[in-house]
């Protein structure tokens, strides 16, 4: 089997855990990561905010029946990049139990580093450090007894020195997702950061949830799960 290889660091576990009927906030939802996300945790039986900077892509996260739609809340036109956009979103009002943030781009420059009107502000630093730092704020400023904060990084974040995250670090997306990291450990919220390798399957950015949640890569892989940052190589890890 090929085996995921995933990194984790986490804060002092809480004695808190969330339950069925707890809402969930996950950012970045229409991408491969944050639909699968926002599948299981409906699944789950969560109440899902589907948080989403593009109105286009809000009807990504849709089901045949509505019973899983049922409990996800699209919530689109966010900008993470602009904390006034997140404020006037509602996306943290009320009562908010977790939070997982699939925020990120890519690691060299792609058409996903330009924005709508063509300019390049999409890069790492927008993308994985000041958007992931204007989340961070936003759920903590609102909910400030939030149970679980949880990360989507990269391995590599802490050996940008040595081959290969040199080279992937080139254009400093790896700097910059430790940044958004470093700013979360210092928040004071529980917090889980992953910490996987090159991502594969999916992103499964036109499925609807039923068709996400029956999806399969294949071979089962198996998870390597290991703290901190100092033995996994960017090998493949499974989305699902």
């Amino acid at each position: 089997d090929e085996s995921s290889s995933v990194s984790s660091s986490s804060s002092v576990s809480s004695s808190v855990t969330l339950e069925r009927g707890d809402t969930v906030v996950v950012i970045g939802a229409s991408g491969g990561v944050g639909q699968l996300v926002a599948a299981r945790c409906a699944e789950a039986g969560f109440d899902v905010r589907a948080v989403t900077r593009s109105d286009s892509r809000r009807d990504a996260l849709e089901d045949r029946d509505g019973t899983l739609a049922a409990k996800v809340t699209r919530i689109s036109g966010v900008d993470c990049r602009d904390p006034a956009s997140i404020a006037a979103s509602g996306a943290f009002d009320g009562k908010v139990d977790a939070v997982v943030c699939c925020l990120g781009t890519t690691a060299f420059p792609s058409a996903r580093w330009r924005d709508e009107d063509g300019k390049w502000t999409n890069g790492p630093e927008p993308t994985d450090y000041e958007s992931t730092r204007n989340v961070v704020d936003a759920a903590k400023r609102a909910n400030p007894e939030l149970k679980r904060f949880v990360m989507v990084s990269s391995v590599g974040v802490l050996r940008t020195n040595v081959m290969p995250f040199l080279i992937l670090n080139a254009f400093g997306v790896l700097k910059h997702k430790r940044r958004g990291e470093e700013h979360l450990e210092r928040s004071g919220l529980p917090y889980t950061i992953l910490r996987p390798g090159r991502l594969t399957d999916g992103p499964y950015t036109s499925y609807d949830l039923n068709t996400l949640l029956k999806a399969t890569s294949g071979t089962k892989r198996a998870v390597q799960i290991g703290g901190g940052d100092d033995v996994l190589l960017p090998e493949a890890t499974s989305r699902l």
